[in-house]
């Protein structure tokens, strides 16, 4: 449910002048076309939390934000302002991710957390999940027969059957096989602490297997030596074992 109690108890334990000051490293504000000052990072920011928090779209964020009294509260607008339009929120958030920029701010929410002991890392946890592409490959395949030559001085030509890739289709997104059900996209690889709380996460393509990523999830947050690590049986093997002693983490993979 939406509720002001949840905006203020968030206000009351985070920072947001140390995580604006994170963000203008990534995002200047300048001026906008007509020449007035645009949004500040730490506003537009603060909507794409919103966004992710009710799982809005640009469009939907932009209407409730001007809608909902909490939500602009939330944001920072007077009653006078309005939203920014869905195609900033949307530029912002392009930059943001060009620049890795989320991870930092992450680590440093998550830093607040635990001075606050609401996240509390004596044990994580880390599993996959799929992320399905809206942008996947649709009707039957199309090939197209390509001609080359290895250089201008040869005769022969050489022609090759390649598979033509869809307009509209994401070509960074995979298929996998999940609970004998195909699906497409990415996978979203977590290391979160035993409430759930996200500490970190690694996305890859869908067809890419858990037990390959540990290390890599691994890194995404600052876990403490001795501290325990939960993860499924998709995880054990060998290499996995030897990079947990390694690194000083208790072992209890499946």
């Amino acid at each position: 449910k939406i509720k002001s109690e949840f905006f203020d108890q968030i206000n009351k334990i985070i920072d947001w002048k140390q995580i604006a000051k994170e963000i203008d490293g990534f995002y200047k504000k300048g001026l906008s076309a007509d020449g007035r000052p645009s949004y500040a990072g730490i506003l537009l920011f603060k909507i794409t939390l919103l966004q992710t928090w009710y799982g809005l779209s640009d469009y939907e964020v932009e209407d409730s934000v001007n809608d909902r009294i909490s939500f602009s509260k939330f944001a920072g607008l007077s009653m006078d302002d309005k939203c920014p339009d869905h195609s900033v929120i949307s530029r912002f958030r392009t930059a943001m991710t060009e620049k890795k920029a989320y991870d930092k701010i992450l680590n440093r929410i998550n830093d607040q957390l635990e001075k606050h002991a609401i996240i509390v890392k004596k044990g994580v946890l880390i599993d996959a999940s799929i992320t399905d592409s809206p942008r996947k490959p649709r009707g039957k395949k199309e090939y197209e027969l390509i001609t080359t030559t290895k250089d201008e001085t040869q005769v022969e030509a050489m022609n090759q059957v390649i598979e033509k890739v869809q307009s509209h289709v994401d070509t960074q997104g995979k298929w996998v096989k999940k609970a004998s059900k195909l699906r497409f996209g990415f996978k979203k690889h977590y290391i979160t602490d035993e409430q759930g709380l996200v500490l970190g996460v690694t996305t890859t393509a869908a067809n890419v297997n858990e037990i390959s990523n540990l290390e890599a999830v691994l890194d995404s947050c600052n876990l403490q030596k001795g501290t325990k690590v939960k993860a499924d049986k998709g995880y054990k093997s060998a290499k996995n074992d030897e990079l947990l002693k390694r690194k000083g983490l208790r072992n209890q993979i499946m």
